[in-house]
């Protein structure tokens, strides 16, 4: 009678695997250990106002959004017409997916008073980029489980990469290091003013106008975060204001993406204020550092002009309400 002979893997060759596994797994966990470290302990920069936004602040009023938010709103009329703290934690090249993890960090510690989220053009689009760019709250997947869902959204394998320690910084490295450095520290805190970024070029161009009305998928997972965003802030009795920031191009078609936001905001009666095609800002190039941002002295004339509503917007409601009574 023949016997096959079983085909095994060697115990030496196991073994060595085993540790090899083991000595990646330790090599992984100390340089993610050392990158966390490093990054936690930025404070000034790009990634410090994540950090500080989700971890810390407790302005009054709040600015979300994109580069728009960034360097649209700067804090001194705020804080001296509406006699409140101010932080502006908008990023650049960040979007609804940032902003709703932003806002779910802030509601856990405290409410704000007011809350303004700066809205954007196709911001329902259906692209890839803006799942890609869910990778900036990274670092923060350990120690905030309330965004957890959000991250995972990057894709179907997330939540398993993120086993690694090294995996939420490993592109972060160069970014980090700038962050650690004393020049860069002096650098920053002379320019930013509560998160505000100003931009001091001026566009000295003529107005486009564009009459080309895209045509574009709608995303209907960024539209039901939107919607959570609202409601949430319905739930914590914080005041939301939307407003659409313009930009150096008159548009003579209504985006689909700002038609839903609005939609959603009436239905919810949550204020909504559009600026994109506003006559007064866009009659000033000089307002603008290029075509899409105002420069710091177009910043100080739009932050006046959102006071302006906001304050128009809660007499009326001052006074219907007495009226009710």
């Amino acid at each position: 009678m023949m016997f096959k002979k079983k085909n095994t893997i060697p115990f030496e060759i196991v073994k060595k695997f085993v540790v090899f596994i083991a000595i990646l797994y330790l090599f992984d966990y100390s340089v993610g250990r050392i990158l966390k470290y490093w990054y936690f302990k930025q404070d000034s920069g790009l990634l410090y106002r994540t950090t500080y936004a989700l971890d810390s602040t407790k302005a009054e009023i709040v600015i979300l959004g994109s580069s728009y938010a960034n360097h649209h709103y700067t804090s001194a009329p705020f804080k001296e017409r509406l006699h409140s703290t101010f932080y502006n934690a908008g990023r650049d090249g960040n979007y609804i997916f940032y902003h709703y993890s932003i806002l779910q960090g802030i509601l856990k510690r405290y409410t704000p008073q007011k809350i303004i989220l700066d809205f954007n053009f196709e911001a329902f689009k259906k692209d890839e980029i803006t799942y890609e760019t869910i990778s900036s709250l990274l670092p923060y997947y350990d120690n905030h489980p309330e965004i957890r869902s959000i991250i995972q959204l990057k894709g179907p394998f997330e939540k398993y990469k993120l086993i690694s320690k090294t995996y939420p910084f490993n592109s972060l490295i160069y970014t980090i290091g700038i962050g650690n450095l004393e020049y860069n520290k002096t650098k920053r805190n002379k320019n930013y003013d509560e998160g505000y970024i100003p931009l001091f070029k001026t566009w000295n161009h003529t107005l486009t106008t564009d009459t080309f009305p895209r045509l574009y998928d709608l995303d209907s997972i960024k539209i039901n975060i939107f919607r959570s965003f609202l409601l949430d802030c319905i739930k914590s009795k914080t005041q939301l204001y939307i407003v659409v920031s313009p930009s150096f191009t008159k548009y003579t078609y209504k985006d689909p993406s700002i038609q839903i936001a609005c939609n959603i905001a009436n239905e919810l009666n949550i204020p909504f204020f559009n600026f994109l095609n506003d006559t007064e800002i866009l009659r000033h190039s000089t307002f603008f550092a290029d075509r899409t941002h105002l420069n710091n002295e177009g910043a100080q004339v739009f932050s006046n002009k959102v006071i302006d509503r906001i304050l128009k917007t809660e007499k009326v409601k001052a006074f219907s309400f007495v009226k009710s009574q």
